[in-house]
């Protein structure tokens, strides 16, 4: 019996316009009627995630930024990693050499590459608000929690990946078509999961996890079931189920309903 389910956002459980619909909310408050938790796993911040959390009427952990912030039900910082601050000069002074946007966030605080917040608002489905600009000479001063090299060149993006994955210090891989996150090497979403599971004396095999991209990987890795979406990457539909539905579709929704057999009242 599954105990424990874990969904990614994008392209996962919210629509392309980014919207929760009515039928997903009704799916997951029946959920909990059956005791079965329901957690959100996004590469969003605490911030740009809250509102799909309140709108769901969750009262569990939230895990941002990849995996390396979790949050619990006050939303209270349980778990943290950061960036080494010489990597992270290293990622900059890259992402400026490709022309890349350099987008990076710590806690509820958003940070740009100097003189990119025009370009980076074209990539973001919300315009920045209030951001730290950085330069070489500002950069030491910060510290990031996750790293985005934001261009509509895919393949200069994957090998921008290769080159960072040279450090045994970070993960960096495609978490959208125009994303490249880059974050601790200590940190994931299935790191999450097994941290969260081991918190309620769950077996991972009664969890069940829900993605699209790469950043999703390990979840469905070590979770029990692990399933991807119509619309995800075509790699993973390579290596886990795939739902016969998209996010635009409620394909989160509509298998849960299937599974426990709930009814949309």
């Amino acid at each position: 019996m599954y105990k424990l389910i874990v969904s990614d956002l994008d392209g996962t459980l919210v629509d392309k316009d980014k919207n929760i619909s009515e039928y997903t909310k009704k799916i997951v408050a029946l959920l909990r009627e059956k005791g079965i938790e329901f957690i959100i796993a996004t590469g969003r911040s605490y911030k740009g995630a809250k509102h799909v959390y309140d709108a769901l009427e969750l009262n569990s952990e939230i895990v941002c930024n990849n995996g390396t912030t979790i949050y619990d039900n006050k939303g209270k910082l349980i778990f943290q990693r950061t960036l080494d601050s010489k990597i992270v000069n290293d990622v900059f002074k890259k992402s400026l050499e490709a022309d890349c946007v350099f987008f990076a966030t710590y806690g509820t605080q958003v940070y740009i590459g100097e003189g990119s917040i025009e370009k980076a608002n074209t990539f973001l489905f919300y315009p920045l608000e209030n951001p730290i600009e950085i330069n070489l000479d500002n950069i030491d001063f910060y510290t990031f929690e996750k790293i985005v090299l934001m261009d509509k060149n895919s393949e200069k993006l994957k090998c921008l990946s290769s080159y960072f994955n040279r450090y045994d210090e970070i993960n960096a891989f495609i978490s959208q078509e125009d994303y490249l996150d880059i974050v601790h090497f200590e940190t994931s979403k299935g790191k999450a999961l097994e941290a969260i599971a081991k918190l309620k004396n769950i077996d991972l095999k009664h969890t069940i996890a829900f993605g699209d991209a790469f950043n999703d990987y390990e979840m469905l890795k070590v979770a029990g079931k692990g399933l991807v979406m119509k619309n995800g990457f075509e790699d993973l539909k390579k290596e886990f189920e795939t739902l016969d539905l998209t996010n635009d579709e409620n394909g989160v929704a509509k298998y849960l309903a299937n599974l426990f057999f709930l009814e949309s009242r």
